[in-house]
C-alpha cells in the first residue's frame, strides 16, 4: 500500500518538505526494528558519524538511515549537504558510504514504509553513490541478517586473504565468472574485480538464505 495520495496534503514548501521526508524516513526505520524486537540506541546530536546502533543478542550495528520517496534509486553516500546549505559555491563532499562510517545502511521508502538492510561493504566495494531499486532486491525486509551466527557479518570480508576468500566461495558453490561484473540494473552492468565479485556475492549468498 502506497501512502502516496496523502503526501504532503497540507501544502507544505517543497523545502521543509524534503527535510521533513528525511525525519518520517528515519522514524520509520526505526520503528520497523523496534517491530522486529531489536534495541536500539539513536544518535544524540544531528551531525553524529552514524543515526543508530542496532543491538542484536548482544552484537551492536552501526545503521545509517538513508530514505527515500522515489521509485527508483536509494542514495547510499555522505557529505551530499555539506557546505551546500551555508555556501551555494562550496565544493561537494559526497562520496560513498564506506566501513568508517557504518556497518549497515538501513534504507527505507518514506511512501511505503519497505526497508533494505545493506551492507556498507558493498557500497565501498563498488564505489556507488546511489544503488537502483533492482539491486535492493536482494536486501529487502532481509532483518534476519542481523541474527546471522557468522563473525564476517560484523568484520565483513574485505579484508580476508585470498585463500579464505576461495574456500568461503567454494563452500557456498560460487564459481567466479571469467569476465566478472554485477548486475546493478536491468541495463546497467559494473566490471569488476575478480576479488570484489567474491566477496558480493558471498553476500548475496548470505541474504539469499535468509
Amino acid at each position: 500500500m502506497s501512502w502516496d495520495s496523502t503526501k504532503n496534503i497540507v501544502d507544505m514548501p517543497n523545502g521543509n518538505f524534503r527535510s521533513i521526508l528525511g525525519y518520517a524516513g528515519e522514524s520509520l526505520a526505526i520503528g520497523r526494528a523496534l517491530v522486529c524486537g531489536y534495541n536500539l540506541f539513536f544518535k544524540a546530536w544531528r551531525d553524529a558519524k552514524y543515526d543508530a546502533v542496532l543491538d542484536a543478542n548482544g552484537v551492536l550495528h552501526r545503521l545509517e538511515i538513508k530514505q527515500t520517496s522515489g521509485n527508483s534509486s536509494l542514495s547510499t553516500s555522505s557529505g551530499g549537504r555539506t557546505g551546500q546549505q551555508i555556501d551555494r559555491s562550496a565544493g561537494s563532499r559526497e562520496r560513498p558510504l564506506s566501513t568508517e562510517d557504518c556497518d549497515f545502511i538501513l534504507g527505507t521508502q518514506s511512501l511505503n514504509g519497505k526497508c533494505w538492510i545493506i551492507p556498507v561493504e558493498i557500497i565501498e566495494l563498488l564505489g556507488r553513490k546511489t544503488l537502483p531499486f533492482y539491486f535492493l532486491q536482494h536486501f529487502e525486509e532481509k532483518w534476519k541478517i542481523f541474527m546471522f551466527e557468522n563473525k564476517y557479518i560484523i568484520s565483513g570480508f574485505k579484508n580476508m586473504n585470498d585463500d579464505d576468500l576461495n574456500r568461503i566461495c567454494g563452500s557456498l558453490s560460487i564459481d567466479v565468472p571469467k569476465d566478472p561484473f554485477i548486475q546493478l540494473g536491468k541495463k546497467t552492468r559494473v566490471t569488476v574485480s575478480s576479488r570484489i565479485w567474491k566477496i558480493v556475492n558471498i553476500w548475496l549468498k548470505i541474504y539469499q538464505s535468509i
